[in-house]
């Protein structure tokens, strides 16, 4: 599958079971893309378990990297088999504004700036920095149970 705005490889090594990649064009739609993208992943891997906590995290990375970097947004989903199952999120943006995203505490009435929050209770690791050649890297993992 591939489209202008859609760029898929599929790659395995040594440590991974499965690694896809997958160039979206930045725009809104991405976070929603990016959910069904990881959905049929987790299912060609038979991990169906973790595709709720996985999509929230795929999502708010995807619409972080749209909101405040620049097209193209990069996506790549691994799992990795060395040691412990674990899905693997790395989400890069094109921004090159050197502001890193950060997890905030939000007043109680506020409608947005929970993103990073949530990733962080959901995830076993996460992080953010700046990429050496596009602008944002951020990245999460999900160990299984």
């Amino acid at each position: 599958m591939s489209t202008l705005d859609d760029t898929v490889h599929r790659v395995a090594t040594p440590d991974t079971l499965a690694r896809e990649f997958h160039r979206l064009p930045g725009t809104l739609a991405c976070a929603a893309r990016a959910r069904g993208l990881l959905g049929r992943f987790l299912h060609r891997l038979g991990r169906t378990d973790l595709a709720d906590s996985a999509q929230l995290v795929v999502s708010e990375l995807v619409a972080n990297a749209v909101e405040h970097g620049l097209p193209p947004v990069d996506l790549t989903m691994t799992w990795l088999t060395d040691g412990h199952p674990t899905l693997r999120v790395d989400v890069c943006d094109h921004g090159l504004s050197g502001a890193l995203p950060a997890v905030q505490t939000p007043a109680d009435e506020a409608e947005s700036g929970r993103g990073l929050l949530l990733v962080e209770h959901v995830t076993d690791r996460w992080g953010v920095a700046p990429h050496p050649v596009t602008g944002t890297h951020a990245w999460a993992e999900l160990r299984t149970a």
